[in-house]
């Protein structure tokens, strides 16, 4: 059930931070690790179509030019299936920003979520 509803909220997501194209689609944000300057990133990955059994990999592309390293998730083939994923990173620069690439089975980009944090003694916030 939860897998279902999972997909549901992806599939009803609209706005800048939703991304569907043919049998995936994916939703971010981005909010501030309490305690430091780190902004953890959350992202829902979805298979519409998720008959057959494949692989879906993907990164966090970041506003400082940095790349989070390559991950992999294993559909099963079991019908819709929503998997979240998540990232961990400390933004440098003004504003910074984060956004999911899917480099298989379908290469594509979701828009950039703004990535806001307070950290002593420094602001980074960003704006979309």
């Amino acid at each position: 059930m939860r897998v279902l509803v999972g997909a549901l909220l992806a599939m009803l997501a609209t706005g800048p931070d939703a991304l569907g194209s043919g049998t995936l689609a994916v939703t971010l944000d981005a909010r501030p690790l309490a305690g430091s300057c780190a902004i953890l990133s959350r992202a829902t990955i979805v298979a519409y179509d998720a008959r057959a059994r494949r692989e879906v990999s993907y990164r966090f592309v970041r506003s400082d030019g940095t790349v989070s390293p390559t991950g992999r998730l294993a559909l099963s083939g079991d019908g819709a299936v929503a998997q979240s994923v998540t990232d961990r990173w400390t933004p440098h620069g003004p504003a910074p920003w984060v956004a999911l690439e899917i480099l298989a089975p379908e290469r594509m980009r979701s828009a950039r979520v703004a990535a806001v944090t307070h950290c002593a003694g420094r602001d980074l916030a960003a704006t979309r």
